[in-house]
């Protein structure tokens, strides 16, 4: 319509359509040659039909920017969102979740532990990726501000952050899902390991994770960080095991990382959790037998639950490997003559 305008109407009206472009936030996408929809109200129904109506029939790449409110509609989830990641039993009066575990998950026992540390070394720090709550890294966000980032949805950048930050002399704690840990692939090998960085990862909902769903299931870390260079890897057993584990990490100077489970481990308090020595597994129960059950972490109180199984109709050995890089091949093979 500009074209039936005067000269001097259309020229303004072109300069207050500039002007308002700078304003809006689809001028980055337009100048990639992109056509940009919104913000549209993700809770309108008829708003979304309208607009991916109006998408289908462009004739060029759209983005459609929508935006949502987590747990809209819904009072209790509006004010905690993050507590309602994933949802378990709970009161519909109150929207108290209902606590069935009555032992402490490993999660909050990492996140006790490393208050405790961070209280004691001044060069400890903390990151994690839109989950404070989750991996218990909240401990850190309260006492220490300053010394906890959380990133967002940003996992690559909470590793390369954080190398930066070992660069310089501090012991980052890096707190992901196992699962996630994954889209940082490739910058825990560049950007940490191959340089041998002092930086731990600390691997939550290592394994299989039940409820949280199958795109939560901590099935790879074992397999993808093996094959990193300078990469130390080791596990908990149990809660003692755990703190021993944070502790070996701290004073280890160089690229590590360690995993555990979601909720409790299986494990309690029945084998004595001693300090960790670089590279040794331990034989918990010894036993004159041909047959050994090596467990990894919350896989050692799997292996336990199938050795008392078995009591009576087949002793054997119960190890737990501890680290996985590098292996107790002298373990290993002290086992084999057997």
């Amino acid at each position: 319509f500009l074209s039936y305008m005067p000269d001097s109407a259309a020229y303004m009206a072109r300069r207050m359509e500039e002007g308002i472009r700078l304003i809006t936030p689809g001028m980055f996408f337009e100048e990639l040659g992109l056509e940009y929809i919104g913000p549209v109200d993700g809770h309108d129904l008829s708003a979304l039909l309208s607009t991916f109506e109006t998408a289908k029939n462009m004739k060029k790449p759209v983005i459609v920017h929508v935006q949502t409110l987590k747990g809209k509609g819904y009072e209790f989830a509006e004010g905690y969102y993050e507590n309602w990641h994933g949802v378990g039993p709970f009161d519909l009066k109150s929207g108290e979740f209902i606590k069935r575990q009555s032992n402490k998950s490993a999660t909050a026992i990492f996140s006790e532990h490393l208050l405790k540390m961070a209280r004691e070394h001044s060069d400890i720090v903390g990151v994690t990726a839109a989950m404070p709550t989750g991996t218990g890294m909240d401990a850190l966000i309260h006492e220490f501000p300053d010394r906890f980032w959380d990133v967002a949805i940003a996992e690559q950048h909470a590793v390369t952050s954080m190398s930066a930050m070992a660069k310089e002399g501090f012991k980052p704690f890096v707190a992901i899902y196992s699962t996630f840990m994954q889209r940082a692939y490739d910058q825990v090998i560049h950007d940490a390991s191959i340089l041998n960085l002092n930086i731990t990862f600390a691997m939550d909902r290592a394994g299989i994770v039940g409820e949280d769903g199958e795109t939560h299931q901590g099935a790879f870390d074992i397999s993808f960080l093996n094959a990193v260079p300078n990469m130390v890897l080791f596990a908990p057993r149990c809660e003692e095991s755990m703190k021993n584990v944070m502790e070996f990490a701290y004073s280890y100077k160089g690229v590590s990382a360690f995993r555990y489970p979601r909720g409790a481990f299986i494990l309690r308090d029945e084998f004595k959790a001693k300090p960790l020595e670089f590279g040794n597994g331990e034989i918990l129960a010894d036993a004159k037998s041909e047959t050994a059950f090596l467990g990894y972490g919350n896989g050692v109180g799997k292996a336990n639950l199938v050795r008392n199984l078995l009591a009576g109709k087949l002793e054997a050995i119960l190890v737990d490997l501890v680290f996985l890089k590098p292996l107790d091949r002298e373990l290993l093979c002290e086992l084999a003559k057997r």
